[in-house]
């Protein structure tokens, strides 16, 4: 990473249940908590993998995205791009609690093509709760969202929240990304 600039790409994935395959993903480049672009895609979830438990769940909880994909596939391609965008500005990929969903869809991203994108994934793979943790704060607590982060489950929602809790925590540590 550039020791001028604190660049970071955070995303967030709304997925059928913890282990269920996604259909949305918001990402957001930031430098120095700032966001200099910003993307949200979804496909139907009705085409991606997972249990009927699971979609219940996602029916009761989720708000409907508009359909930007055909499918999940294509939306994970898209979502990649983004990534080697972001990875090109010298950025690390960061995720809040990103085990299993956003590490999951990740590894799904690599192996789409893994003959070149095995050595072309996150890493580190910043993980937003061990900075929060470290400044004494409850990662798993319901934190104060801004207007530009809600409704909550909304993954570019969700990725404003976790761009600025990131950055709070690492300003508060005197640390960097």
């Amino acid at each position: 990473m550039n020791k001028d600039r604190m660049a970071v790409f955070v995303v967030d994935v709304e997925s059928i249940g913890l282990h269920g395959e996604a259909f949305a993903v918001a990402g957001g480049l930031y430098i120095d908590g700032a966001a200099q672009w910003e993307f949200k895609y979804s496909c139907d979830p009705g085409l991606c993998s997972g249990s009927a438990s699971d979609r219940k769940w996602v029916e009761e909880n989720i708000p409907q995205f508009e359909i930007t994909h055909r499918g999940p596939k294509s939306m994970r391609e898209s979502f990649w791009n983004r990534w080697q965008e972001a990875k090109a500005q010298k950025s690390t990929m960061a995720a809040d609690c990103l085990w299993p969903v956003e590490a999951r869809f990740v590894a799904q991203c690599v192996d789409d093509d893994a003959e070149y994108r095995r050595w072309e994934g996150p890493y580190p793979f910043m993980e937003i709760s061990t900075y929060l943790e470290a400044t004494g704060v409850d990662p798993m607590a319901d934190h104060e969202r801004r207007a530009s982060e809600l409704p909550k489950h909304d993954p570019l929602a969700d990725v404003r929240q976790s761009a600025r809790l990131l950055f709070e925590a690492i300003e508060s540590i005197g640390g960097s990304a």
